[in-house]
């Protein structure tokens, strides 16, 4: 079977990326601070229930070596896992084809047809001008500072799934799923009228944009 391809590539129409800022909390909490933790824990515990302690006994290590060891294994592990983790935080883009749009960010993936989206209803907002919208309980999720990616409850607590990554200017796109999306494009409102126009091609019907886009 015949793959559709991606109506457009326009980087105006992408989701915007994790910063660099977002990245570094990343490292710093799950790489840098177990690793200082695996120093200076040990330190305070019980040297016969310690880490330090089993790997002296286990691998024969010298008095002193043990907590260096200890925290090269904790570095090697941590090290792989936000390895991982950072790998994760770059899968954060939009698709749109002919049917439909598919979303794709960190674990969670959306797919939706042009009729199960509500184009009309669809807006541009300043997410500080409405406090309502914004996702505060995250229930199946990825989050960290300036980044916000799976299922979240926004204040209202109306559900909500979302691509963004610190902004405050972002497309709200209601479904008829009962739910919404919530994405930070570069252009929120070139990517809101090139939904409409794409959609408009294939149902043949015109989408009224509503009075208050902008």
């Amino acid at each position: 079977m015949k793959t559709q391809r991606p109506v457009t590539v326009d980087p105006r129409l992408q989701l915007v990326p994790a910063s660099s800022r977002t990245r570094l909390c990343l490292w710093l909490l799950a790489f840098a601070l177990p690793v200082v933790l695996s120093l200076v824990l040990p330190r305070f515990s019980d040297r016969s229930g310690s880490a330090a302690y089993w790997v002296r006994e286990t691998l024969g290590a010298q008095p002193g070596m043990e907590h260096w060891i200890g925290a090269g294994v904790v570095a090697l592990l941590m090290g792989g896992i936000s390895l991982m983790l950072d790998c994760v935080l770059r899968r954060h883009r939009l698709r749109i084809d002919p049917a439909g749009i598919e979303i794709d960010t960190t674990l969670y993936r959306r797919r939706l047809s042009w009729p199960q989206l509500d184009l009309a209803a669809a807006r541009v907002i300043d997410i500080d001008e409405h406090p309502e919208g914004k996702p505060m309980l995250k229930t199946n999720g990825y989050a960290l500072p300036g980044f916000r990616s799976g299922w979240f409850r926004a204040r209202d607590f109306s559900r909500l799934f979302v691509a963004v990554a610190g902004g405050s200017r972002l497309l709200r796109i209601p479904t008829r799923l009962g739910y919404a999306l919530l994405l930070q494009p570069a252009d929120p409102q070139a990517l809101l009228a090139r939904l409409r126009d794409v959609s408009d091609a294939g149902s043949g019907v015109r989408t009224a944009p509503r009075a208050g886009d902008r």
